[in-house]
């Protein structure tokens, strides 16, 4: 009996060592289910892998690491990491949006990369992605998301309106939207030739930023003292959103959610919607859905903003997690490819920012529709990261809806959303 015992005692040790030896790592993301589990068909079979996936295999070749995901709501996500931060029980690794960055880093919460994670970022990843990623001159993580902004419309209301191509220009949008738009009996709009939406910040600022930057304006200045909303150019990028308003082509009850539904011809709209319309459209969506650049008022441009990965400043597994990192997102595997760079790309339905991932996944990314948003990376102004961003943001999107509504014409609008905003300005810069 005696024995038997040994060796079993042996085992318990061993068993017992080798969990207390393992680091635990905490990864805080807001993405949904089918994003964390995979994609599966109707038999449960996997068919696309899910970050799940990547960190099983993660730890099957680092048997001394343990890392448990954790899922936020994304109007969550910020204020769970400040808190979590705060009370001393932070997750050890996040993934944040470009907006929060300077709040963050400014509180002390994130953790500045190793040297060489600074220096693989600027050499590897696309400008806009590497500007997102930078705080105050400084590299705070690694992009893994990078998003901008294109024309998304309807191909057959287009064509039933005798119209043969999406317009290039914001003159010809305004026209086009006016044709496109079909109203009820009772006056109510019924399909909306273009369509905005009121109560969502990004799809109020990011459009208006972009025809802000087609017009040759600037939302900041480059120091961040002053905001240039009372320009030229900002007035009239805004005055050219209200001649959709004026000519009929839209109204502040029109909801980008509708385009599935075949009741609105055009919007602009992310990469990420594709898998919705997709799923939206089904086998009628290569016929329905058509993507184009954002028609300019005179030049190209597209505003953009990017998600990346970094660490907390309070994580007692720093280099642990930095390791992780390296490995999802520069580390490459057989095919040239990074992990993170296969999830965008395949799963998450977003573009990957690291070059090398943009070529190897040309069915994702070059197809009808992500292909457009690729080729507009070249014409990509990455929103400024900027000190209180977020209510800067808000304040923008404020104003501008009620410029929409016609309480406050484009310069009244932009006036006094200037005037707020730099009063923000001077408390930071």
């Amino acid at each position: 009996m005696k024995k038997l015992l040994v060796p079993i005692l042996i085992l318990l040790l061993i068993f017992t060592s080798l969990s207390f030896g393992k680091t635990k790592l905490i990864f805080t993301v807001h993405w949904s289910d089918y994003q964390l589990e995979g994609v599966k068909d109707e038999k449960g079979n996997l068919v696309t892998k899910g970050l799940k996936q990547y960190v099983e295999e993660y730890m099957k070749t680092h048997p001394d690491v343990e890392i448990e995901i954790r899922s936020v709501a994304f109007d969550e996500l910020l204020k769970k990491i400040i808190v979590d931060h705060t009370a001393g029980l932070p997750s050890d690794i996040y993934v944040l949006y470009s907006l929060w960055g300077v709040e963050l880093v400014n509180s002390g919460i994130l953790d500045q990369p190793p040297i060489d994670v600074q220096n693989a970022v600027r050499l590897l990843f696309v400008k806009p992605a590497v500007d997102g990623a930078t705080i105050n001159g400084k590299i705070w993580g690694v992009p893994i998301e990078v998003d901008n902004y294109a024309l998304v419309y309807n191909k057959k209301l287009l064509s039933a309106a005798g119209f043969k191509k999406p317009p290039k220009t914001w003159s010809e949008l305004v026209s086009m939207a006016a044709k496109l738009t079909k109203k009820n009996p009772d006056g109510s709009i019924a399909q909306y030739g273009f369509a905005f939406l009121a109560g969502w910040d990004s799809a109020v600022v990011h459009p208006y930023l972009s025809l802000l930057y087609s017009n040759g304006g600037e939302f900041l200045s480059k120091d961040f003292k002053e905001c240039l909303l009372d320009r030229k150019e900002a007035v009239e990028a805004l005055e050219a959103e209200l001649e959709l308003f004026k000519t009929g082509g839209t109204d502040t009850a029109a909801s980008v959610w509708n385009f599935p539904a075949g009741k609105v011809a055009m919007m602009i709209m992310a990469p990420w919607y594709e898998t919705s319309l997709k799923i939206a459209f089904k086998d009628k969506y290569l016929e329905t859905v058509g993507v184009a650049p954002i028609p300019y008022l005179k030049k190209p441009a597209t505003c953009g903003y990017t998600w990346f990965i970094g660490v907390d400043s309070a994580s007692k597994n720093k280099k642990q997690a930095w390791d992780f990192i390296k490995w999802m997102t520069i580390q490459t595997m057989s095919n040239g490819a990074t992990r993170m760079g296969e999830l965008m790309a395949k799963n998450i339905g977003a573009i990957p920012p690291r070059r090398t991932d943009l070529d190897k996944f040309p069915d994702e990314l070059n197809d009808l529709y992500t292909g457009v948003f690729v080729k507009e990376l070249i014409h990509t102004i990455q929103e400024p990261n900027v000190a209180q961003g977020q209510e800067i943001k808000t304040i923008l999107m404020r104003e501008i809806v009620e410029a929409w509504n016609r309480r406050k014409t484009a310069e009244q609008a932009l006036k006094d959303a200037k005037k707020k905003i730099d009063e923000i300005l001077k408390e930071n810069y």
